[in-house]
């Protein structure tokens, strides 16, 4: 009897994921428990084992699709089985299984046509096996904007796209790009940006990191040691780690603190729970852990969701300010900037002292610019007096 690969649930938060490759041709022999494709969801690629033994006889979703978690995206038979009919159903309503039978499409095509109000039996498909994909719909609509405009003006049009098209290339985007686009877009434009810089003089917290990092086998990073004076920051002003969810306002009883990690094609915010119950020790070893599993791709979705604060740090890149954008549905980011020597005015005498800028963006409806100032200024208090984090 056929057996359905479908799409798993990795995690509380998934609801969808995306084919990124198939390891397996179809008809090509499986084992139950062999990695056959590889999916990616929310910034994490992950691995589906095949659920039984047999030949890998129909591939329904192909590489580059994104399907609902549950959803069938393969299915294995035995060898010289053959497929019922309706063996391709995805679990689209009754309607969509039509739509299915008849016109092949990607759901991305589906629901931009849908929103155009375009008959996709009109597109011609130029995916595998004549599949209609976004790109064709696109193409569609421009054809069809171009068709109302006077003849010469067409052919000038058709021509610069022709020679654009010539000249640059275009690549899907993948889960993590078009993770980060949805999450900064929805940021930007749903949240009151307001971002406050302080400069702090960091002598003492790069005498201590020093010290500490002399004393003992276990490194320390400037991040560690700014995290732990942010959780100290918002125990203080704990608005700063609530949120915002419709007209009500969530007051996170915990600290997650959420840390950007920097990867080769993007970011990503893995997340320290319950960071208030955590001493510096423990928290710098659980960054690095959780660091270390963002760059090998090990990272699990409950590891990266339920953030209430973050922490993003440029200073590695020379950055002297920027403006962080808040990741959802936290209502603050703070960025740390470069650490450099400068000559600061103590008592009347001009001494070389190191300094640095954090730069604290906050959702102005939750927070008031006298309320972000006030942690920007406990956290510079804590950060001056570094010693106080250690009692």
């Amino acid at each position: 009897m056929p057996v359905n690969v479908v799409m798993p649930k990795l995690g509380l938060t998934m609801t969808e994921g995306r084919v990124d490759r198939w390891l397996k041709r179809e008809g090509e022999k499986v084992k139950k428990g062999e990695e056959i494709v590889e999916i990616s969801t929310d910034k994490i690629t992950n691995v589906v084992e095949a659920p039984a033994d047999g030949i890998l006889a129909k591939i329904l979703v192909q590489e580059g699709e994104t399907v609902p978690v549950a959803a069938p995206i393969g299915i294995i038979a035995q060898e010289g089985e053959k497929l019922e009919l309706g063996s391709e159903v995805k679990g689209e309503t009754k309607g969509e299984e039509k739509e299915e039978k008849f016109i092949k499409a990607t759901p991305v095509a589906k629901r931009l046509a849908k929103e155009h109000n375009i008959d996709l039996s009109l597109i011609t498909g130029t995916g595998p096996g004549g599949r209609i994909t976004e790109e064709d719909v696109k193409r569609y609509i421009s054809e069809k904007q171009i068709g109302t405009l006077p003849e010469k003006t067409e052919k000038e049009i058709v021509l610069r796209e022709e020679q654009i098209l010539q000249k640059a290339e275009r690549v899907p985007m993948d889960t993590m790009r078009r993770t980060i686009s949805q999450r900064m877009k929805k940021s930007w434009t749903e949240i009151p940006h307001v971002t406050e810089d302080i400069k702090v003089d960091v002598t003492e917290l790069v005498n201590l990191r020093e010290n500490l990092n002399k004393s003992g086998e276990h490194k320390f990073t400037y991040t560690d040691l700014i995290a732990k004076a942010c959780v100290i920051a918002l125990k203080k002003n704990p608005v700063l780690n609530w949120s915002i969810e419709g007209d009500e306002i969530i007051k996170n009883p915990n600290i997650n603190l959420g840390i950007a990690v920097a990867l080769e094609d993007g970011l990503i915010v893995p997340v320290v729970k319950n960071a208030e119950n955590k001493s510096l020790l423990e928290l710098s070893k659980e960054i690095k852990e959780l660091s270390e599993k963002a760059r090998e791709n090990k990272l699990t979705p409950d590891e990266i969701a339920g953030g209430t604060f973050t922490i993003t740090n440029l200073g590695m890149y020379e950055i002297d300010s920027f403006t962080p954008i808040i990741n959802p549905p936290e209502s603050a980011i703070l960025g740390v900037n470069k650490i450099y020597k400068e000559p600061v005015v103590i008592e009347d005498n001009i001494v070389i002292r190191h300094t640095m800028k954090l730069s604290l963006s906050f959702d102005h409806r939750l927070i008031d610019g006298a309320t972000a100032a006030k942690f920007l200024l406990d956290l510079k208090k804590i950060l001056e007096n570094p010693v106080s984090m250690l009692i």
